[in-house]
């Protein structure tokens, strides 16, 4: 009889730490959200301003880094292009908001760029390797001449 006792007692805990064991919080299996909260999709830009991002990023488990480029969509010879830009979050953050500006290059004599259809791309990393691609479409172009 005590030894249906020692078994039912290890039976019970066995069971009761299973129990406790669980992990009731899904698993991570998409990389963080991205959004620009203060661009429009289409937005125009004109060359010689300043092109403000405010970006947000989400992530159950933490984001921990964020890279942005801005590039013509259509892969033109005179492009206006800002190579990948990455930054290191120096920890990891469910939500943080992060604000980048970029010069757009005025009009000169010696060098012009091709106006139309622009791309921000900006992704990020979770602590668990898990990326997210964001696009968001821009219109470059000069101001009017008077």
């Amino acid at each position: 009889m005590k030894f249906f006792k020692q078994i039912s007692l290890l039976f019970l805990l066995t069971t009761a730490f299973t129990f406790v064991g669980c992990n009731d919080e899904d698993p991570d299996t998409v990389g963080p959200t991205i959004e620009i909260t203060n661009i429009p999709d289409n937005k125009e830009f004109k060359y010689g301003e300043d092109l403000f991002m405010n970006f947000r990023f989400t992530d159950q488990t933490g984001v921990y880094e964020y890279a942005y480029e801005i590039y013509s969509k259509d892969f033109l010879p005179k492009e206006f292009k800002v190579n990948q830009r990455h930054f290191d979050l120096q920890g990891y953050y469910t939500e943080i908001n992060q604000m980048q500006t970029v010069i757009l290059p005025a009009k000169s004599a010696t060098e012009t760029y091709a106006e139309g259809d622009y791309v921000i791309e900006v992704k990020a990393s979770d602590i668990n390797q898990r990326i997210t691609t964001y696009y968001k479409p821009i219109r470059i172009v000069y101001p009017a001449t008077e």
